[in-house]
């Protein structure tokens, strides 16, 4: 005799929500980061020193050194365009994995998501190195991130 489950476990409302929009975002980071690898042979016809004539103009010491530190952070994000791009697309791959594994309730989906995610932050940092800006994208971006894991994991006791 076979015993056929009559109640099968039904996915939250909340798990559904947050599944959508990880899809969501991950299938963006997956777009964005392939026409950056598209577009990354451009960097090659950009002059170096369009960067160095942009700092000409700016006499205030402090808003030279804001400035500079930002037009640091483009020539290494445009040096290393294809790099981070490839990478970001693998993690942003893996983030849609692991939420559509989390959609089908398996548990093993929040630990690729969760590994993912945490990884996606640190993507700029190794290719560009820490500064101002990459440290106020790591705090904005982690505050997401946290808050996408730990609901998440609010809806680990319905998985498998």
């Amino acid at each position: 005799m076979e015993i056929i489950d009559t109640n099968p476990k039904q996915r939250p409302g909340l798990l559904t929500t947050l599944s959508i929009l990880s899809f969501i975002g991950s299938g963006f980071g997956v777009l964005n980061n392939i026409f950056g690898m598209i577009m990354s042979p451009i960097k090659n016809f950009i002059n170096p020193d369009l960067f160095a004539t942009a700092l000409d103009g700016i006499h205030d010491v402090y808003l030279r050194k804001f400035v500079g530190e930002a037009l640091e952070m483009g020539q290494k994000a445009i040096a290393h365009i294809f790099e981070i791009s490839l990478t970001q697309i693998l993690l942003y791959v893996a983030s849609l994995i692991g939420a559509i594994l989390m959609f089908q309730l398996k548990k093993t989906g929040f630990y690729i998501y969760t590994i993912a995610q945490i990884l996606l932050l640190f993507v700029a940092p190794i290719f560009i190195g820490f500064n101002l800006f990459v440290n106020m994208a790591i705090l904005f971006g982690s505050i997401f991130t946290i808050l996408f894991i730990a609901l998440y994991a609010i809806n680990l006791k319905n998985m498998n």
